[in-house]
């Protein structure tokens, strides 16, 4: 009875599904994916060129304002009934797509963007970690969500340019347990990478972990 009043629907094309799916198999197929897997210096590496310890950079599909795949990252986050599970499934299409390639091949732990406490229980949920979720099924890597903390309580960055998104996100995280880095090269998860600013907060933080090494992984960037 449930499925027939509320049927199970392709949040990008709106064809019926079966077993629950938010992603036809269709769409899935079809989405505007980068190929930055498999892609070195590529336009998402050169944000972080020079950051230490920075070794690979890839997002998993491009999107354009206002088109249906940024409202479908829209609806992971801020619909009035979100829905973390297009991040699983992106994360694990994703995973399996760049397994294809070597951009896994020297990544230890997979972590995600942290959410500050209070976003948390706003949201429900940390869409990055559900990302993670999906891309640890695929490549069985591990997913720490303890280590990198976020300390403050910033403000959206959605509509602002990028020198307010380095202030806004300028010392805001921290590292518990720093032994369980040392010596790994990590790969810290977001769902959008625009600047690169959150990214490199990140990135700053973990400088001091002796040994540690830092990839970054996105599920979309504006084409």
């Amino acid at each position: 009875m449930k499925d027939l009043l509320f049927p199970n629907t392709c949040c990008l094309c709106g064809k019926l599904v079966d077993d629950g799916p938010v992603i036809c198999r269709d769409c899935m197929d079809n989405l505007p994916r980068t190929e930055q897997g498999a892609q070195r210096d590529n336009l998402t590496e050169a944000l972080f060129y020079d950051m230490p310890k920075f070794q690979r950079g890839a997002v998993f599909m491009f999107f354009e304002h206002g088109d249906k795949y940024h409202k479908m990252i829209h609806k992971m986050k801020y619909d009035k009934f979100p829905n973390p599970q297009i991040g699983y499934l992106l994360g694990r299409e994703a995973g399996y797509e760049f397994l294809q390639s070597e951009f896994f091949d020297e990544i230890d732990v997979l972590i995600p963007v942290p959410l500050h406490p209070r976003r948390l229980r706003e949201r429900g949920f940390n869409q990055a970690e559900w990302i993670c979720r999906g891309l640890s099924e695929a490549t069985y890597l591990p997913v720490e969500s303890d280590v990198l903390i976020r300390k403050r309580y910033n403000l959206k960055q959605a509509l602002m340019d990028k020198m307010e998104r380095i202030k806004n996100v300028k010392g805001i995280f921290a590292v518990n347990h720093p032994e369980k880095l040392r010596g790994k090269h990590v790969l810290l998860v977001d769902d959008v990478i625009t600047t690169g600013a959150t990214l490199r907060s990140c990135m700053e933080t973990l400088q001091p972990i002796r040994g540690c090494k830092v990839s970054v992984f996105g599920l979309g960037k504006v084409r």
